[in-house]
């Protein structure tokens, strides 16, 4: 079955909500280099990075791309994993992956229209940052003046290329998903875990009913749906030979 990776929480009682309401990842949008109402500063990202209760993950997401700027945040946030939702480069990430070894890495893929922004062929963009040492990789919906929190969707079936072709290596799927067209997203990409913000939110605040909504209609998607190159649950999320994390690492962390 997917998981649930949601984004927008601004307070404890945020959190307090999300964790009742059975996310296994909580998303902290902080300085990011875009207006949206629920970033972060990063020592309010710290302080609600420490009442995120196990075994739910706590998601540092970020578009900073100075490396220095990048370790510096982390260290003082701590979370479980860290999410770089910029531009940054795989030989970027290379680096970040040696300077931060115990830190958990996604990397967001960005994509506009039907095409992704990074390079014309999606694989070799994946398959060079699984290279550099990403533990996921998550596909996002962005324009002009956006990073993300489009609330558009994308083609999907580009979703289902690249999960078809990083797998076993997890994908989280965002984009646009709601409660009336998440159970057919899984069904078509068969990710990891999909991620959410604007469908469940009103005026940049989470809302329950819609955060509710959105987990019943993911968790509402039968087995066979879920991530898998034939809907099998993932006894590793990620093999040794792809990224070195554990044979049960994901289901404890995300």
């Amino acid at each position: 079955m997917a998981r649930v990776m949601l984004c927008g929480a601004r307070s404890a009682e945020d959190i307090s909500m999300l964790v009742e309401e059975g996310v296994e990842g909580i998303g902290l949008i902080t300085e990011v280099a875009q207006e949206i109402p629920c970033c972060l500063s990063r020592e309010k990202a710290e302080t609600l990075c420490r009442v995120i209760p196990p075994p739910v993950s706590s998601i540092l997401i970020i578009t900073e791309e100075s490396i220095d700027e990048i370790c510096y945040i982390v260290s003082y946030v701590n979370p479980d994993l860290l999410q770089l939702h910029g531009y940054n480069s795989p030989e970027q990430v290379a680096i970040l992956k040696q300077m931060l070894p115990a830190i958990k890495m996604v990397k967001t893929l960005h994509i506009r229209g039907e095409d992704l922004v990074e390079h014309e062929d999606p694989l070799y963009v994946a398959h060079r940052y699984l290279s550099a040492g990403v533990e996921a990789l998550l596909l996002d919906s962005v324009d002009e003046q956006k990073y993300g929190s489009t609330g558009k969707t994308f083609p999907w079936s580009l979703a289902r290329r690249i999960r078809q072709a990083i797998y076993p290596v997890p994908l989280i799927l965002a984009g646009g998903l709601g409660p009336g067209n998440v159970g057919e997203a899984i069904r078509e990409v068969r990710p990891f875990a999909v991620d959410a913000f604007s469908s469940v939110t009103e005026q940049g605040r989470l809302q329950r009913k819609k955060v509710s909504r959105f987990i019943r209609a993911v968790k509402g998607a039968s087995p066979e749906d879920s991530f898998g190159k034939g809907g099998e649950e993932p006894c590793g999320l990620i093999t040794e030979d792809t990224s070195g994390i554990s044979a049960d690492a994901m289901s404890r962390k995300f």
